[in-house]
């Protein structure tokens, strides 16, 4: 939403806002950067850094130890030794960390920015959004475009009525992912880790900005997201892990729009996001590189949107702007929970299929690392995309008739198809 009230602290830092970062590697380096780069502009200083890996960040710990900013083995700890070194603590970890992170932040007072997705289930969202109205602390998440001026614009487009009603959204989005990619972490891939949902999947993380656009873009108010009120899924696994990596799902929204999603990381071929809003009088079309193009009654215009590190840059800036009581673009937990909600009605609409070994590739890269794959994926996603049908109906000798379900009402994860290692079994609560 815009803010445009006054500081979230009671009173507004007179120095630099001083930072307690959880994290420095994986998406952690991503942050640990663009903190660096705003220390040495002045707007941050660092507080403390929680680092549980020492044996792979020597050079970060002297970093750090060269500036005299504490370091801690264990993010509570740094919690409770923070107070009144830090003011605002970034989550930049795994996607089971962020609700007991949050929480726990919350709890002690602290402003805090969490890395996309929001958290693995409702339930989670609901704690968090208690724990906000606890603390009296409105967070930000890391959904880095929708911070973005451009992406506001095309709100504005879309409410103006530019290109008419809106009748539907399409996405797609393949990007290969190798075992390199889910070795990386020990939750990649995972469905739950013995502790806590994960949801991992092309849609929960890497790919989980599309949906959060797709939503802000569907919602009938400015800083508003759309409300999910039918879901259609098919979801399929070609490589060894337990969540799928190619879906395709089709979400029916409260403002009547329709948005149907195709994304794999089992694609041998690249293909960026790219996202199409069509209304009856043109389209809009967002790519993940490059500018944003509108077309009104024929006459198409390009509109130049920023780069993937300026992306980032400008979230943390509105971030800060928001602490210094400056007016603001924040996502806030209210515009993640969407994503979440997207991402749970899937894996209780369907179950997850395996690609049978007959049409999986293995294609080993330069580097060695090995991407299973599916033979002719590209064909059928972009059919599905362009065409608006299933896999089954664009001729995928391994696609099954999607699943739909209702869920203008839902609002609580069931784990239809997944197993809860802490239960013992797999539940079956919801019937299609």
């Amino acid at each position: 939403m815009i803010n445009t009230s006054t500081s979230p602290f009671s009173e507004p830092p007179r120095g630099p806002v001083r930072v307690g970062l959880v994290g420095v590697t994986g998406y952690g380096s991503a942050y640990f950067e663009a903190l660096t780069r705003l220390v040495d502009l002045g707007r941050v200083a660092w507080g403390a850094v929680t680092i549980i890996n020492p044996e792979e960040t020597a050079e970060q710990i002297k970093f750090f130890e060269e500036r005299s900013v504490p370091v801690f083995g264990d993010y509570l700890e740094m919690l409770e030794e923070g107070k009144g070194l830090i003011d605002w603590v970034c989550i930049p970890t795994g996607i089971g960390w962020h609700t007991r992170m949050v929480v726990e932040s919350l709890a002690r007072g602290y402003q805090v920015t969490v890395e996309k997705p929001l958290a693995p289930t409702l339930q989670d969202v609901a704690e968090i959004q208690e724990a906000e109205r606890r603390s009296g602390i409105s967070i930000s998440v890391g959904f880095q475009y929708a911070y973005q001026k451009e992406t506001w614009d095309i709100k504005k487009r879309l409410l103006a009525g530019e290109i008419g009603t809106v009748r539907r959204i399409d996405c797609l989005a393949l990007w290969g992912r190798g075992g390199a990619y889910y070795s990386r972490n020990k939750w990649s891939g995972r469905l739950h880790d013995g502790e806590s949902w994960i949801l991992d999947s092309p849609l929960h993380n890497a790919l989980c900005h599309l949906i959060n656009l797709i939503l802000f873009w569907s919602g009938d108010e400015l800083g508003k997201e759309a409300n999910i009120v039918k879901m259609q899924a098919e979801t399929y696994r070609a490589k060894p892990i337990e969540s799928y990596d190619t879906v395709r799902s089709v979400a029916t929204m409260d403002s009547g729009i329709e948005a149907a999603v195709v994304l794999s990381h089992s694609a041998h071929q690249r293909f960026d996001p790219e996202i199409r809003i069509v209304g009856d009088r043109g389209e809009i079309v967002w790519r993940f590189i490059g500018d944003y193009e509108v077309e009104i009654d024929g006459e198409r215009t390009r509109h130049p949107k920023l780069g993937q590190i300026a992306v980032r840059d400008h979230m943390f800036d509105n971030i800060l702007d928001r602490m210094e009581g400056k007016p603001a673009r924040i996502c806030t937990s209210d515009l993640g929970r969407g994503t979440v909600k997207w991402v749970n009605t899937v894996h209780d609409t369907t179950e997850i299929q395996d690609i049978p070994r007959a049409y999986r590739r293995a294609i080993r890269d330069e580097s060695g690392d090995v991407f299973d794959t599916v033979a002719d994926l590209e064909y059928f996603a972009i059919r599905s995309f362009r065409e608006r049908k299933t896999f089954k109906e664009v001729g995928a000798p391994w696609a099954v008739q999607p699943s739909a379900a209702d869920v203008a009402n839902y609002d609580a994860f069931l784990a239809t198809y997944c197993e809860d290692p802490t239960e013992g079994e797999a539940v079956q609560r919801i019937a299609k």
